[in-house]
């Protein structure tokens, strides 16, 4: 009998920086990360221990790392830069702290802005993008530009983008950081549904919601997992 689907899967990570005068600062060291299809996991730790450096290399965004990753199947380390730019845009969504909308276009547009890198030259995209906003709930809002949004609505724009191409993982970088205490909570419970539909979520924080919500939390603490 075959167990869960592992979803990702990161052995021996190893990510350093030059820190000037001071030398190598050390920021994952013999890290290592096992999550199944379906899974909640929320990763905390204090400011500066490295929880975006993570999360950037699970995504494809940082490659000077040392160590094996494996997302959704496709080994990471050694891939050359387009074929990490097909992963990035096809495989996993990134949801951040900061939104990262285009202010001068609808939000309909802001979502469809993966299509615009994408090499899969489908149709309905203008249907996919609209599915996506009404998952997040602003399906009535797709004209409206960032700028006419409040900021849980600009954050939800921002996840309906990462949805947009049905992604296996959804990567999420302090998501709630810039959200007031009830708008958090809206998107911690839409985080929640969308796990309960199935994705796979992978968050990085420093808010008890988000861990609450969780459905495995680790911490990353002196460059290591627990």
């Amino acid at each position: 009998m075959s167990g869960p689907e592992r979803v990702i899967e990161a052995r021996h990570l190893v990510r350093a920086y030059d820190d000037g005068a001071r030398g190598q600062l050390t920021v994952l060291d013999d890290a290592s990360l096992e999550v199944n299809a379906g899974e909640f996991v929320a990763i905390v730790g204090r400011s500066g221990s490295g929880k975006s450096t993570l999360l950037h290399v699970l995504g494809g965004l940082d490659t000077g790392y040392r160590g094996q990753v494996t997302v959704a199947g496709l080994r990471l380390d050694g891939l050359d830069d387009a074929a990490l730019s097909r992963f990035r845009n096809e495989t996993v969504g990134f949801v951040f702290q900061s939104f990262h909308l285009l202010s001068g276009v609808s939000a309909l547009e802001n979502v469809l802005l993966p299509a615009r890198f994408s090499a899969r030259r489908v149709g309905g995209l203008e249907g996919q993008a609209r599915q996506a906003l009404e998952r997040v709930g602003l399906a009535a809002h797709a004209a409206r530009s960032p700028g006419r949004l409040s900021g849980g609505e600009r954050q939800r724009v921002a996840i309906a983008r990462a949805l947009f191409s049905s992604p296996r993982v959804l990567l999420c970088d302090e998501p709630t950081g810039n959200l007031d205490t009830a708008t958090a909570d809206e998107v911690v419970a839409l985080f929640k549904a969308l796990n309960q539909q199935g994705l796979t979520i992978v968050a990085v924080t420093h808010e008890d919601r988000l861990r609450a919500a969780a459905s495995r939390v680790l911490t990353l603490t002196g460059g290591k997992l627990s």
